[in-house]
């Protein structure tokens, strides 16, 4: 979850921009506030944002302030200025302390739910970027500790890992080559065959435990990946350590 502190000393502003969106809908949380730049600085260790969305006039310390030093001290915090003053000169300004967006008063649903995707979209392309194919190694491992939870899917990757779903699809194969259902399927049914070998176990008990409780999908599945049905491999199998043991 994308972690957000809202800077802003107009109250009303405030709470328009905590309820003109639905923060979720980005992956993202409101974890803090302050109201001018001096205190969003204080606050900043304490609640560890990673979005500030602050305004440009503030007393003690504006919101041009607090970019720059924000660019200095936390360079990984992602900043995005609100105003009301249209003047580009001010976004000049900011874009050059490294402002990710700038939007003006007053605010619009759309343009701020447009800005918010741009913002997400920058920190997951500089996430993927920083970590590569570390994030989605990490992702091929959660998927083969976690192979025979049911409930395990694109999306709830996804979520595990604060991305976006498509965004985790494109990665996922371009880094393994194969997309992130096969591989899980794929998993599954290795699984499966070290069971149909080493166990007793009923064809749908063994389905449960690798995660494919649908015994019809189950069997979809293992003929795509191994060629012939579950029942055959089975005996084929057992037929094959029979002949050895004689």
């Amino acid at each position: 979850m994308i972690r957000v502190m809202l800077v802003e000393d107009e109250i009303s502003t405030l709470s328009l921009l905590k309820l003109v969106v639905n923060w979720e809908e980005f992956h993202m949380k409101i974890v803090d506030e302050a109201m001018n730049g001096r205190e969003a600085l204080f606050r900043i260790e304490e609640s560890r944002p990673d979005l500030v969305i602050t305004d440009i006039k503030m007393p003690i310390m504006d919101g041009i302030e607090l970019a720059e030093k924000i660019e200095k001290q936390y360079p990984w915090i992602k900043v995005m200025i609100i105003t009301a003053y249209d003047d580009i000169r001010f976004a000049q300004q900011a874009l050059r302390t490294g402002v990710a967006d700038y939007i003006l008063k007053p605010i619009k649903r759309q343009e701020v739910k447009e800005a918010l995707e741009r913002i997400r979209e920058q920190m997951e392309k500089h996430r993927s970027e920083e970590n590569g194919s570390n994030l989605m190694e990490q992702v091929r491992e959660y998927l083969e500790e976690h192979y025979s939870e049911s409930t395990l899917s694109l999306t709830v990757v996804a979520e595990k890992f604060y991305l976006n779903p498509s965004y985790l699809s494109r990665a996922f194969r371009k880094k393994h080559g194969i997309t992130l259902i096969d591989y899980l399927n794929q998993i599954r049914i290795e699984q499966a065959c070290i069971l149909l070998m080493e166990s007793n176990w009923k064809i749908y008990q063994i389905a449960e435990r690798v995660g494919i409780p649908n015994p019809d999908y189950f069997g979809r599945c293992f003929r795509k990946k191994m060629g012939i049905s579950v029942r055959e491999y089975r005996a084929g199998k057992k037929s094959e350590e029979k002949s050895k043991n004689n």
